[in-house]
């Protein structure tokens, strides 16, 4: 359950999109939002109506597999509204798509990590000289990845394989490998014998952020600017709920049951899942930290940083000078 990582289709799908037709309009008061099976408090509001009880809006939710197949569509005007994670922003911004971050759904956090072999002895950075790692190639893990390594100093000192999560997952159980950085239920493979060297929100914290987010076309957001506050205030109030009071979050709590029966899983790897995350308040969201301070803020910069690996990776042609303009703190007032 997390967001598309792999971009290979991701740049070509976009750069090929871009057709514009027109948002729903005010009047009609009906918006369509695409998402993805990430885990999150907001689906439980999502689940049970409360977006649009809150907001008087019919509002459409699409499920989509891939941040790629979101970008089509809102480039085609089919999408208002949408959850997109750091890298397919990243590649929808430098392709020109006029669209705005206007919340930051999840820091990454411990939902990924680069796991070593307990008998691999790996026990520091350091450790890694000589070792074999495998990540899938242009994803988050690998920008995040490579960044670690070459921090450490031990980039060139390292092989690294392109491997897909069950990939890796199956390359570690054949001791092919003595480490991976993966997410999800390949990484609960590696859990069994294995130990976390880092996170991706260790990561973060050394100077490389990944993270999932809400954008929304301008002109939607334009017109429906009460829509956007009261939207954005649902999922504050929901993060501050699974913050606040954690018993009505526990794995038999209606919560979870609403998440656990919208994505068809169980109801532990839903809490699970939900604990990997940190999301981060509306203090949070509007400080420099992530949608504050301009180009300088961590979620326009983010953007940046990650459109330099991709085209390091040929996934893009280009890098844009400043992404400021795809982030906006506009629709926060009415949760502050």
């Amino acid at each position: 359950m997390n967001f598309a990582r792999n971009l290979a289709a991701v740049g070509a799908m976009a750069l090929s999109a871009l057709s514009f037709a027109g948002p729903a309009s005010a009047e009609q008061k009906i918006v369509d939002v695409a998402y993805q099976l990430t885990t999150s408090p907001w689906i439980a509001r999502l689940a049970d109506g409360a977006f649009e009880t809150e907001t008087g809006y019919t509002i459409n939710w699409h499920q989509f597999n891939t941040g790629a197949e979101i970008i089509s569509a809102m480039a085609s005007g089919s999408i208002d509204l949408s959850v997109l994670g750091s890298s397919p922003l990243a590649v929808a911004s430098t392709a020109g798509l006029d669209i705005k971050l206007f919340w930051v759904l999840e820091d990454i956090a411990s939902a990924e990590a680069l796991y070593v072999r307990n008998d691999s002895g790996i026990s520091s950075p350091q450790d890694l000289v000589g070792k074999r790692l495998a990540v899938p190639f242009a994803s988050t893990s690998h920008y995040q990845l490579m960044y670690a390594l070459k921090k450490w100093g031990v980039d060139e000192q390292v092989t690294v394989l392109n491997l897909d999560p069950n990939k890796a997952a199956a390359a570690w159980e054949r001791k092919d490998i003595d480490g991976a950085f993966i997410w999800g239920a390949a990484m609960a493979r590696l859990k069994r014998n294995g130990t976390p060297l880092v996170t991706a929100g260790q990561i973060c914290e050394m100077g490389r952020c990944t993270f999932e987010g809400m954008a929304v076309s301008t002109e939607f957001a334009r017109d429906n600017a009460e829509f956007m506050q009261q939207f954005t205030s649902v999922v504050d109030q929901a993060n501050r709920d699974y913050r606040n009071n954690p018993a009505a979050w526990a794995i038999d709590s209606a919560n979870i049951k609403l998440i656990s029966d919208l994505f068809g899983a169980d109801a532990s790897t839903v809490t699970e899942d939900l604990s990997q995350y940190k999301y981060p308040s509306l203090k949070e969201q509007a400080s420099c930290a992530w949608l504050g301070c301009g180009a300088e803020g961590g979620a326009a910069k983010t953007l940046r940083l990650t459109a330099e690996f991709l085209k390091s990776q040929g996934r893009i042609d280009k890098v844009l000078d400043d992404y400021s303009g795809f982030v906006a703190d506009d629709y926060l007032a009415a949760s502050r």
